[in-house]
């Protein structure tokens, strides 16, 4: 009779078990994060303003409730311009030391930014024309690239250039 008030407790623990249930890292190791897509404007949602708005601030600032690297022209130039999501994120990265974004000779839109307390050796610059064409990312970390700089554009390999991004 003692061995009948077992077969109950047993199959109760039974219940709680994790046997039929995969491993927890079994649906991980098969995970593949879908690719970053370029934004689409919503339509009757178009920017009431230019690019051209953000020179003088710096690109954490919002114009109209919208920062620099927030807005649909200039993320899809970014994104066109530079697959490797980690670069992206350093360039729109919010711990940055950044300057005031400013318009080149050629009337690009540049911003630049740098590593905190690293920005002689590790800063990245990101052009795009007015019209949210002509996007180009220079990127420069002194410990793997010495004294030259990584420049990004879309449909081309990356380019070696001399010296450091430029800042203004």
């Amino acid at each position: 009779m003692h061995r009948l008030s077992l077969v109950p407790l047993l199959m109760l623990a039974a219940c709680g078990s994790n046997a039929d249930k995969p491993a927890d890292n079994a649906a991980a190791a098969g995970f593949v994060p879908p690719p970053t897509q370029a934004p689409t404007p919503i339509a009757g949602q178009a920017h009431s303003n230019t690019i051209t708005a953000y020179v003088g601030r710096y690109p954490t600032d919002a114009v109209d409730g919208v920062g620099f690297y927030d807005r649909t022209e200039v993320s899809r130039a970014l994104i066109d311009a530079v697959g490797d999501d980690k670069l992206r994120h350093r360039f729109t990265g919010r711990d940055a030391v950044t300057v005031p974004i400013w318009q080149t000779k050629d009337g690009r839109i540049a911003a630049h930014g740098c590593e905190p307390h690293n920005c002689g050796d590790a800063d990245w610059t990101f052009l795009v024309a007015p019209d949210g064409t002509r996007g180009e990312a220079c990127h420069h970390d002194a410990a793997t690239m010495g004294a030259t700089s990584r420049w990004y554009a879309a449909g081309s390999a990356p380019k070696i250039r001399p010296g450091d991004c430029p800042q203004e």
